[in-house]
């Protein structure tokens, strides 16, 4: 049996665009928060990227602090996870992240480095408010849109979000990655703050081998957000078919 919308066209298609949108937002979003409660796999990427090899290599050459690459493995992922921490905890504790050199606790990061990561805590603060808004959205819209038995068009969402997807995919690949990625940047944070650091002047990337780490951790929350946004469409889909149940009995 179809179920006849008691919305216009328009206004019925272009409300489930916002709520679809707002679905993938929220995949994205919790798949970032849920990899970062293990610090996005950094025990993993460790080996992966050969990070050890990296700071043996690097860390000697630090301009301003010594010692990264005279800690084993174990002390390199604890100084990662208190980064992830404070950057989750709207920076608290930044200044306090330090290890042991020479028998004396050494800061690792210097200003200009808490600064940045300030900048990032706040970056996820608004992250957080961000998923809590669309969350409301999906939870609020989608149940209205159902009882005013507004059905998805496949066609126009499926056009709707594939040229939205594609627009960032397609200018990712005419700008390259990398320099999609310093752009980002460039919008996010205050043009007066420092964001890029060479890794002699920086243990926090050199800790990070950035870019390449942020790769690795990008594809995994864009793998984590395809199966929870799939998982939000078929549910969509299961409602339809019951609510057509329901109508023909």
């Amino acid at each position: 049996m179809s179920l006849k919308s008691t919305m216009p066209r328009y206004i019925s298609q272009l409300s489930w665009f916002f709520v679809l949108l707002a679905a993938l937002i929220v995949s994205i979003l919790t798949s970032w928060f849920v990899i970062s409660g293990w610090d996005y796999g950094f025990s993993f990427w460790y080996d992966f990227y050969d990070i050890g090899p990296h700071i043996d290599h690097f860390g000697p050459q630090n301009r301003y602090v010594s010692g990264l690459e005279l800690l084993p493995a174990s002390e390199h992922i604890r100084l990662f996870s208190d980064i992830v921490y404070s950057v989750h905890h709207q920076g608290a504790g930044l200044k306090e992240i330090s290890f042991m050199y020479q028998g004396q606790v050494q800061a690792m990061l210097r200003e200009a480095e808490v600064i940045h990561l300030q900048d990032v805590a706040n970056l996820i603060d608004n992250l957080r408010n961000l998923l809590y808004i669309s969350t409301t959205i999906l939870v609020a819209g989608m149940p209205v849109l159902v009882w005013r038995r507004s059905n998805p068009d496949v066609k126009i969402q499926g056009l709707l979000l594939t040229f939205l997807i594609g627009a960032i995919s397609t200018w990712v690949m005419m700008v390259g990655a990398k320099e999609a990625f310093y752009q980002i940047h460039v919008w996010i944070f205050p043009p007066d703050h420092d964001w890029f650091f060479y890794y002699q002047d920086s243990l926090m990337s050199t800790l990070m081998k950035a870019p390449y780490l942020f790769g690795g951790i990008a594809i995994a929350i864009i793998a984590g957000a395809t199966v929870l946004f799939g998982g939000i469409l078929l549910l969509i889909r299961a409602r339809f078919r019951l609510l057509a149940l329901t109508a023909i009995g």
